[in-house]
């Protein structure tokens, strides 16, 4: 008797905890994920340890993912969608494009010597070693694909690992079983008045993750320098009536307050500014912190009204001060904007395509919504709304074991 396979239609956490689980019954998995490298946001994330381990999850997801990579009853699919897909006697017919990375995985081994010749920023290496190629090129930025005849990462690459003649792939697939595991969109600040995208200073929570990750701590994207004041605005695209985004991204707080902490052990000169609504204390533990941390930095209960660029080429955040009652200001060499959780992109068509409904937030219905979900299909992850690392491991491992007991495994 054929093993079962079943579609995960999502790379992150969720979907690749999703994945092993099945693998612990042999349960073969196709995991199609859209962007060039599996692991999803989390993948990109850094360690918040100061001298002991903050329970942020981060590690899970480098865990998962080189889990995944070695399981041979999973296989994984980036840069890939599901175009296609019906229910027919109990299976899921499937149609997935797979467009080229451009890259050979046998040849390329991750050494950057194209990243750094690239002109135009096209090469991507993956945040994670255990992606496979760890390199990508996005077309959309390479001048090859406008027409130009630039040769700049092939003539630096001494493996001969890139391969422009690739082409787009159509996969047939036919599966017993649907998860919908796709994650969300970060909110993107542009249109708020605190200069993203203008000022060189101003970054999100996720570029910061990302230069600790690969920096091992923050500099200012203006001169390289360390930050000697760093101020974080919660609550961006979340909690905002104006933008229709009710709920609470549920992982901003702690996240801002780790890296925070993080930031300050590694160097207890650095002015730590907090501009809040309310802080939410999701996640274990953080009763018992959230009084250091009180003591630790400053708290403002204010959101910004703007940031603009000082004399100094500080960067100036305007606000009301709730203590005094009048306007005031605060100059900082680093503003992090705390960007909420939205659904992703494609979910409303995705969860269109396997019979599940969308509420009014945009994120897909839990399953106790009283809408029927089409037998076989589940969804896991923050598809259902706003969470962190760890619930994101146990609604992967629950969709998972609902899934086992549709193919009668369990």
């Amino acid at each position: 008797m054929p093993k079962p396979t079943v579609l995960i239609v999502g790379g992150g956490v969720a979907g690749l905890t999703a994945a092993l689980e099945l693998a612990r019954f042999e349960v073969h998995s196709e995991v199609v994920e859209s962007s060039p490298f599996a692991g999803g946001y989390a993948i990109g994330f850094s360690c918040k340890a100061t001298d002991a381990c903050v329970r942020c999850g981060a590690c899970l997801a480098e865990d998962r993912l080189q889990s995944a990579v070695e399981a041979p009853e999973i296989r994984l699919l980036p840069s890939s969608r599901v175009t296609e897909l019906e229910r027919a006697n109990g299976s899921f017919p499937t149609v997935v494009l797979r467009s080229p990375r451009f890259v050979d995985p046998d040849r390329c081994t991750g050494c950057g010597h194209c990243l750094d010749a690239c002109p135009e920023g096209a090469v991507q290496m993956a945040p994670s070693p255990f992606n496979r190629p760890p390199v990508a090129v996005d077309p959309d930025r390479c001048v090859r694909f406008a027409g130009g005849d630039c040769r700049d990462c092939l003539d630096a690459c001494p493996e001969s690992a890139l391969d422009f003649d690739r082409e787009e792939e159509r996969l047939a697939l036919e599966a017993d079983a649907v998860i919908l595991a796709s994650g969300f969109r970060a909110f993107d600040p542009r249109d708020k008045p605190y200069g993203y995208g203008v000022l060189e200073d101003v970054i999100t929570n996720l570029d910061l993750e990302r230069m600790l990750r690969e920096q091992g701590g923050p500099t200012r994207p203006s001169d390289g320098r360390p930050p000697r004041s760093v101020a974080f605005v919660q609550c961006v695209g979340s909690r905002d009536e104006r933008l229709g985004h009710l709920w609470c991204s549920r992982v901003c707080c702690g996240s801002a307050l780790r890296i925070a902490r993080r930031l300050r052990f590694e160097a207890p000169e650095v002015e730590v500014t907090v501009f809040y609504i309310d802080i939410q204390t999701f996640g274990r533990d953080f009763d018992a912190a959230w009084e250091a941390l009180r003591r630790e930095f400053r708290f403002v209960r204010a959101i910004p009204a703007d940031a603009v660029l000082a004399g100094d080429r500080r960067v100036r955040v305007g606000y009301f001060d709730p203590e005094t009652g009048s306007p005031d200001a605060l100059d900082v060499d680093l503003l992090v904007l705390s960007v909420g959780l939205t659904p992703g992109g494609d979910l409303v068509r995705t969860a269109d395509l396997l019979g599940l409904g969308c509420g009014e937030d945009g994120f897909v219905e839990p399953g106790d919504s009283g809408r029927r979900r089409p037998a076989g299909v589940t969804a896991a992850g923050t598809v259902l709304g706003p969470m962190g690392i760890l619930d994101a491991v146990k609604s992967g491992k629950a969709s998972a074991w609902r899934t086992l007991g549709h193919l009668g495994l369990v």
